[in-house]
Order: C-alpha cells, then structure tokens, then sequence
C-alpha cells in the first residue's frame, strides 16, 4: 500500500536526527556478505578462485556452523537496526496525508551538504554541516559495532589507496577521509569537542563491541 510504500522508501528505521525537531530519515542498512574461495598452495600462497554474491551458509561441522554464525551475528549488529516505531510511522503517515490534502509538498528530510569535491579535502572538521556529519557518526557507529570484521576502506593508513579503482571521486569517501586526516574518532573525545559542532551528540561509550 502507499503508506508502506512511502515508509519503506525513506527507510524501515526511525531515529530523531538534527538540533530541530524529529524527523523520519532513511538509515543506511542495506548490506551484502560475499563469499571467497580461496586456495592455498603448497608454498602457502593463496589463489583465489571465485566470488559468490550468495554465499552458503549451511554448516558441515561444530567449527563452520561457529564461524557463520559468529559471522552473522557480527553483520547484524554492525548494520545497526533500530526498534521499529509504529507510533512515530502512523504520525508521519497522517501528516503526510494532511499535506497532500491542502495540496502541499512533501516533508522532506535530505540536508544539503556544504561543500564541493573540490573543498571539501581541505575543510576543517567545525567547518562541516549537518549532511557531513551524519555520515561520519553513522560510519563511526558502525565501525564501533563491527565485532570480530576488520574494515578494509576506507582506512587512515591506506588513504588515495584506492582512488584509482573509482571512475570519479566520491563525495562521501572524500568526507570520511577528511575526518580520518583529522584524526578519526579522537574528534569525539570530550577534549576535542571545541573542534566538532556542538551540537553534535556526546559520546558515552568508548569501548567497542
């Protein structure tokens, strides 16, 4: 139905974000898991051989069945799904409703960014908007969440690594690079919150889980 249609389309999980009132916004919980063989030879060099979108994740022994399952366990809790709010659905669903009655536009809850490709590089952390900082808290949160996986990219130490696999530059990679340069999540130390926004969140909890 429309209703349903519409929520799912802003996203299946609701949160309160900026310093104004709260908002339906969509969270970025959309994952995949890729499985790799590998081969070792007898010199111990891997090959790989192929790369399934669509994994088996069917055991064939106590240690398999502990690997997958830890495995999924670690994805879930890193993709970060929120309780879902019927109460909060329904009265978005009715003001929508209302607005489309008297003939107005559709609330909508993107946030500009406040850069370019080409400043962003060189903009300091305060300098930041709303947009930019979303995405880091979300990746931050993430990483934070991540268990026994290992983020590959982006990472401080591998910073232009990679840029030669991608077409054109990527706005969100460029801002998540610029906090790495920054030093990563040093920034949310209470020490370091006269360079962050202040209205962003403090952090309560610094330990990973």
């Amino acid at each position: 139905e429309t209703p349903v249609t519409t929520m799912y389309q802003q996203g299946a999980n609701f949160t309160c974000t900026g310093v104004a009132s709260p908002q339906v916004v969509p969270n970025q919980t959309c994952f995949e898991i890729y499985g790799f063989d590998v081969l070792i030879d007898t010199d111990l060099k891997p090959w790989l051989l192929e790369v399934n979108v669509f994994p088996s994740f069917s055991s064939s022994s106590p240690l398999d069945k502990r690997i997958k399952t830890t495995l999924i366990a670690d994805v879930l809790t890193m993709v970060g799904f929120f309780p879902f709010n019927h109460e909060l659905v329904e009265r978005m669903t009715q003001e929508e409703h209302v607005r489309r009655l008297q003939g107005r536009n559709p609330k909508t809850t993107s946030v500009s960014r406040s850069h370019t490709v080409q400043s962003v590089s060189s903009a300091a952390l305060g300098d930041l908007g709303e947009a930019e900082w979303r995405l880091i808290q979300d990746s931050y949160e993430e990483h934070m969440r991540r268990g026994k996986l290992e983020r590959i990219y982006p990472r401080q130490a591998l910073l232009g690594h990679y840029d030669r696999f991608f077409t054109a530059l990527r706005y969100a990679n460029l801002v998540l690079a610029r906090w790495l340069q920054a030093g990563e999540d040093r920034c949310f130390l209470p020490e370091a919150r006269k360079d962050v926004p202040h209205w962003l969140p403090q952090q309560v909890s610094f330990d990973a889980c």
